[in-house]
């Protein structure tokens, strides 16, 4: 099958969205394709004031994008890497990892609090639209009150402003691809708190049997070194199950000629956490990525999951429409 000409992008419409799919067009372009963007609204778009853990729909940033591609009316779709299923709907190949941003989180303080995160107070308030990072801050400091938030990270910084909170936490990549570096106090140290899998990270998506446009997307996007660190975060995910719903975190990177992992799974009060690193080559970080999840399960995640999925626990479907 030939390639479109102009390709049709599909992004969400929020100026993250949109600042990141703007970025794989100007590499599309360079490389001699005309792009054009179709901006497409998604249930995580529509559903602000729902925590996303309690929509229960992993695909929540991604179902009416994976549908577009599949009908044919985008040619591809650029993603947060993070909001992408940890099993790629059938039909669809996830084609490209853009070069990752900094995967960390970062602690953003209320403009009248002068202290970093260390410096919270007793019982001081944190704002957060993560379980996982709820848990990690918890296990930190279990005095702390963490209270949800949700919006894009604009909205978010003003309700932070307007609000008694001390401070809230948001993806570093998130804050350094708007230009709002201003606004981190801290980029938390992965001691505390294990990044969200693929955090800062783009993911390239198109469908199956566009073997020409799969073909591009890699050539021009992909990132070896992300991919690698990436597809291990992953497979500890599709391991452990439960997508948002489940407190977890993993971040992999290259260490010289070596793949490093570090995974977590915590309950939401943060009074059980479950913590190890791996080693490996990068060619082995998916085997290690479910050998981690496995023992992680063993030493005390799976209770946890238990607890925090109850009779919803299932394996990952293949389709993009499931409920």
């Amino acid at each position: 099958m030939s390639i479109s000409d102009p390709l049709v992008l599909g992004t969400r419409g929020s100026e993250l969205a949109l600042r990141q799919a703007n970025t794989v067009r100007s590499k599309l372009e360079a490389a001699g394709h005309r792009v054009t963007l179709e901006t497409i609204t998604t249930r995580g778009d529509e559903s602000t004031d729902t925590p996303i853990s309690e929509i229960g729909d992993e695909a929540v940033f991604t179902k009416e994008l994976d549908r577009a591609l599949l009908e044919g009316r985008v040619d591809l779709a650029v993603h947060s890497l993070k909001d992408i299923p940890s099993t790629v709907p059938t039909g669809l190949a996830l084609a490209a990892i853009g070069e990752r941003e900094d995967p960390l989180d970062a602690f953003v303080a209320h403009p009248s609090f002068d202290g970093h995160l260390s410096d919270l107070p007793d019982g001081a308030t944190v704002a957060t639209a993560s379980l996982r990072r709820t848990a990690q801050l918890l296990t930190w400091r279990p005095d702390l009150d963490v209270v949800p938030v949700r919006g894009n990270v604009d909205t978010r910084l003003e309700k932070l402003a307007k609000s008694d909170w001390t401070g809230m936490v948001l993806a570093v990549a998130g804050l350094v691809r708007l230009g709002l570096l201003m606004h981190i106090r801290d980029r938390i140290d992965p001691s505390i708190m294990i990044p969200a899998v693929g955090q800062g990270a783009l993911g390239i998506a198109c469908r199956k049997d566009q073997e020409a446009l799969e073909a591009l997307l890699r050539d021009v996007l992909h990132h070896a070194p992300s991919g690698y660190a990436t597809v291990a975060e992953r497979a500890f995910l599709r391991e452990v199950g439960g997508g948002c719903q489940v407190p977890l975190g993993a971040w992999a990177r290259l260490e010289d000629d070596e793949l490093v992992l570090d995974a977590c799974i915590a309950a939401l009060d943060g009074s059980e956490h479950y913590r190890d690193q791996r080693r490996c080559l990068p060619e082995e970080g998916e085997a290690t990525g479910r050998e981690l999840a496995r023992d992680l399960l063993k030493a005390g995640g799976e209770k946890i999951l238990d607890e925090v999925l109850g009779d919803q626990r299932r394996e990952p479907s293949g389709s993009p429409f499931r409920p």
